[in-house]
């Protein structure tokens, strides 16, 4: 099997993350300046409160739902009309809940809860992208690239406007929701349009109630990534103040701007994998490791240049009022080559359906993260926090050597420190 589809598929993911990724930097970068720490500091309250709540309405079916659509005579009809029922309902229910708990510990405070609720109509409206399933099972990427870059490039200008404008910040909490609409529209429009696309959709309970048999650890294991990845910026707002979590929102935001790249190479690499899978273990297990060889050394790469030129990077982009921001990047940089390998073993996990350990690594992640951070926000503000979420990243690699099933791939993720060597020798790619 040749790997031209692979890098292509790859490429066309990447590419989209890429103009999201200036254009977005860009808004981001402005909107700190013009908003300061503490305004800034509850935009990022705000959106952190709501993924804690918008966790659930994935239920952990992404991969899933893409894995079965890449079967021969799979239902493509029944799944994605189930999928969406599922995912409509869970995040109908999940808004009226983050809406209600913020509404009672906000009383008074109108901006938090109105920015909380409409972060919440974003999560609804992303129901829509059960759509690029169809696109991913296949590997055409394009269509569903191109109707998301260009409801992005629209509202870009809108928010460009905004503040060009100096217009308050529900006005750019608006623009999340028109931009989540505007996707939408445009993918179902992209759907439409694909020629195997075709398909008459209708919901199947007892195909949802398989679903959720398979997805509900990756489901509290998402929820449980989330916690870890979003609750810090509420705690530091509950401990500190809202100026403590601009200085940390500014900082992670420099952080995972990369994460687009092992997260758009894994979504191309997914359906290889599987094939690879089918035809023999040996295809399967070399291409793994090449896949945990260049995440690992790719996040290496990144944090090691970040460190050095981190401190110039906030200066320059920022400015002196995030000063703070340098040294909080400076530790959370390091967590990105876990977050990296993380993607592979996400989906190697599924691939094994071992999805119940997943749920465990991430139960451990969130349990140390929170644990650390009640000991070092208190101490150390969002420094204390950065490391929290570095321990709760690396932490959890090492419970893979309590299980036999699971042991076989710690030692390929150990093996990457010799990655360098055998890309010399040309033993890291797998043959097509």
């Amino acid at each position: 099997m040749t790997q031209r589809p692979f890098f292509v598929n790859s490429a066309w993911l990447i590419a989209d993350k890429v103009v999201r990724l200036g254009l977005g930097l860009l808004v981001w970068v402005w909107l700190a300046r013009y908003f300061g720490p503490a305004t800034f500091g509850v935009w990022n309250y705000a959106m952190a409160f709501a993924a804690l709540y918008g966790a659930v309405t994935s239920l952990g079916l992404d991969g899933i739902v893409v894995r079965d659509l890449t079967r021969d005579n799979a239902d493509a009809g029944a799944i994605l009309g189930t999928v969406l029922g599922m995912r409509l309902a869970a995040a109908v229910i999940a808004a009226a809940a983050a809406i209600g708990a913020a509404a009672s510990s906000h009383a008074g405070e109108w901006l938090p809860v109105l920015l909380i609720a409409l972060n919440c109509v974003v999560f609804i409206l992303q129901s829509s992208q059960v759509l690029d399933f169809h696109f991913q099972a296949r590997m055409r990427a394009r269509p569903a690239v191109l109707a998301g870059n260009i409801a992005f490039l629209f509202t870009t200008l809108v928010r460009l406007a905004l503040l060009a404008l100096q217009a308050p910040i529900e006005w750019f909490g608006l623009s999340l929701v028109f931009e989540c609409a505007l996707s939408a529209f445009l993918l179902w429009r992209a759907y439409r349009a694909d020629t195997d696309a075709n398909l008459r959709w209708r919901f199947d309970l007892s195909l949802g109630r398989q679903l959720l048999r398979e997805s509900w650890p990756l489901l509290l294991s998402g929820m449980a990534v989330m916690l870890y990845m979003r609750l810090d910026q509420v705690m530091l707002a509950a401990m500190v103040g809202e100026a403590a979590v601009g200085q940390f929102a500014a900082a992670l935001r420099l952080a995972e701007v990369w994460y687009f790249i092992p997260a758009a190479i894994m979504t191309a690499a997914f359906p290889v994998m599987m094939r690879k899978k089918a035809e023999s273990a040996h295809a399967y297990q070399s291409y793994i490791q090449w896949l945990y060889d260049g995440m690992a050394w790719l996040g290496f790469s990144v944090a090691l240049t970040t460190t050095l030129i981190g401190p110039w990077i906030v200066r320059l982009l920022y400015g002196p009022e995030f000063a703070e921001a340098a040294g909080i990047l400076a530790v959370q940089i390091w967590a990105g080559v876990a977050v990296a390998m993380s993607y592979v073993h996400g989906r190697w996990l599924l691939a094994e359906g071992l999805q119940k350990y997943n749920l465990l690594y991430t139960l451990i992640a969130a349990a140390i993260n929170v644990a650390l951070n009640l000991v070092l926000i208190p101490r150390f503000g969002a420094v204390g926090a950065a490391w929290a979420t570095l321990a709760a990243q690396t932490g959890p690699i090492l419970v893979q050597l309590l299980f036999p099933r699971t042991r076989r791939n710690f030692i390929a993720m150990v093996r990457t420190v010799a990655a360098p060597y055998r890309i010399w020798r040309w033993r890291a790619f797998p043959a097509g």
